[in-house]
């Protein structure tokens, strides 16, 4: 009870100390999928094929959204996720209260308390379990060793550039008001500590914003005010805690310029760390012909192009290395149709929703795909059914792959990950080989505040990240006393995650930690794995002998 009060008392006194901070800086709609609504928890657990993480060198971001909702109809895990062809996870959605600013979970059960395989009942304290545990440490396997899990919070230490982001709003949570709250610099502050909050809680690198749309000047100019304090509030809060890597702000963007109208991009760019284009929904069942959804160029009858939208964003103060292109992994049907740019009648039952094909099942049935390489766009056509579906191939996928990479923006963002398909049809994966190398930005690791035990200890695993592992010391004294030996791998584990060590898992070290290694005292200079004391790498200081 001591331990517990202390704890929470901390966690108080860290957050107050930055509301100050943020009180002095507070200063056409197109549908996208909805969520299934009330989905029972009945559905099995997933049985997804091994997956290992294998570390690249790069700048290319591959950041997908992962939804909460998906574990339900779509059977759709964390442990289905390929981390290899990912940079950033956005985890959707999270919901704010227009009356206080207030972020909150929306599905306890699929963020906070599904057990899957490894997760125990009798485990003791007080730990995070569900969806938001394993994106914070997927279930992989060591393909050297059969049937040996090993958690991806202890392999996001050796693939440090998987970062796991809450994403807050969406569609459903943007209407009704729901981000009313941008224009009241009380709420904008509420909702920035609780977001530093929830980071620290839950384990997150950082936040997205889908504010779907600001329909006025009054709230463009808050949308930015409360990015403007967000950056703050995230500045502060790595200081304290001494993370020399910046938390993520990034906000999920229109490409039609009905609804970019009233986003002041310049004042956003300053605050955010990417600007995620919702380059899809060009079409769908508000207009009155068939046409394409996602197309690169053209768009003449629509009006809308992703080029188009990324020279908006561009011209108006955006800085094109922190755009990601949007994907989707999704189509638009139109039935009773003779083509593109022909009127129709109906939309089909889709498998996501009326009209919404998962590019799973894509193309269907009897369907034959075509390709404009002009606009640069693909779709299926029935011509028995006459039924025509809107949707990205791979190929179209490596086009706008390869543009992202000769206008050099940041990279591409996918929507969403349960409806891609697997090996070298994925959609992900195909970007990722476009692009061969991927950002290597570090994520977090350090929560000593959170109020998840599992989440403060590093699901256990405290001893690999905040302190050097023991090794054979002899009997060091002088500056060497009480300091342990170097040790290229780990030397403990934790037992209640079921973790077995494996003789490949190298020891980490972070910055200014100290080891004994040949007779002398080394200290790292920054996180290093694996780097032997006085080799090439240069990662460690000589203090000199024992």
């Amino acid at each position: 009870m001591a331990l517990s009060l202390r704890l929470n008392s901390l966690r108080l006194l860290f957050l107050t100390s930055l509301v100050a901070i943020f009180a002095v800086n507070a200063t056409q709609v197109m549908q996208r999928p909805a969520i299934y609504k009330d989905a029972p928890h009945k559905y099995a657990l997933g049985n997804p094929e091994p997956q290992v993480i294998h570390k690249r060198s790069g700048a290319k971001v591959q950041a997908a959204y992962f939804t909460n909702w998906g574990i339900y109809g779509a059977n759709f895990q964390p442990t289905n996720i390929t981390p290899s062809d990912l940079t950033h996870i956005l985890y959707a959605f999270a919901d704010v209260s227009p009356d206080t600013g207030t972020i909150s979970l929306t599905d306890s059960y699929a963020d906070e308390q599904k057990h899957f395989p490894g997760d125990s009942w009798s485990e003791p304290g007080n730990n995070l379990y569900g969806c938001l545990k394993q994106v914070s440490r997927l279930t992989c396997y060591d393909p050297n060793i059969s049937d040996l899990p090993i958690k991806l919070y202890l392999l996001k230490l050796a693939n440090r550039n998987l970062k796991v982001t809450l994403s807050i709003g969406g569609w459903t949570y943007s209407q009704s008001g729901h981000f009313s709250f941008v224009t009241d610099d009380t709420k904008r502050a509420t909702f920035v500590s609780s977001a530093l909050q929830l980071v620290e809680d839950y384990g997150f690198d950082g936040i997205d914003i889908d504010f779907e749309y600001p329909s006025s000047t009054a709230q463009g100019q808050g949308f930015a005010s409360l990015l403007t304090s967000l950056r703050a509030g995230f500045t502060s809060y790595a200081q304290s805690k001494g993370d020399t890597v910046p938390y993520l702000i990034t906000a999920a963007v229109p490409a039609g310029s009905a609804n970019y109208a009233f986003l002041p991009v310049s004042q956003m760019d300053a605050a955010l760390s990417y600007w995620n284009l919702m380059a899809y929904d060009y079409a769908g069942s508000w207009l009155t012909f068939a046409d394409n959804q996602a197309n690169l160029y053209g768009g003449a009858r629509t009006n809308v192009s992703t080029d188009q939208a990324v020279k908006f964003y561009t011209s108006n103060g955006a800085t094109a290395g922190k755009i990601n292109v949007g994907i989707p992994l999704y189509g638009r049907a139109f039935e009773a149709t003779s083509g593109i740019g022909q009127p129709y009648n109906g939309i089909g039952p889709g498998t996501i929703q009326a009209g919404i094909y998962s590019y799973s099942v894509l193309p269907l049935a009897g369907a034959q795909v075509f390709e404009n390489l002009t606009d640069v766009t693909s779709y299926s056509y029935d011509s028995a059914k006459e039924e025509l579906v809107s949707y990205d191939d791979p190929h179209i996928v490596q086009l706008k792959a390869q543009y992202v990479t000769s206008k050099g923006l940041a990279g591409t963002m996918f929507w969403d990950l349960s409806t891609d398909k697997t090996g070298s049809d994925s959609l992900v994966q195909t970007a990722a080989k476009v692009y061969g190398n991927l950002d290597q930005t570090q994520n977090h690791i350090s929560y000593p505040n959170s109020k998840w035990d599992n989440i403060r200890s590093n699901m256990g695993t405290s001893s690999t990240s905040s302190a050097p592992p023991s090794g054979p010391t002899g009997s060091p004294s002088g500056q060497c006393s009480g300091v342990p030996a170097w040790s290229s791998t780990v030397s403990s584990y934790s037992s209640s995650e079921e973790y077995w060590l494996n003789e490949n898992l190298q020891a980490i070290f972070t910055g200014g930690q100290t080891a004994v290694y040949n007779g002398d005292l080394w200290t790292a200079k920054w996180w290093t794995q694996g780097d032997t004391p006085g080799g090439s790498a240069g990662v460690w200081t000589d203090n000199g002998s024992c």
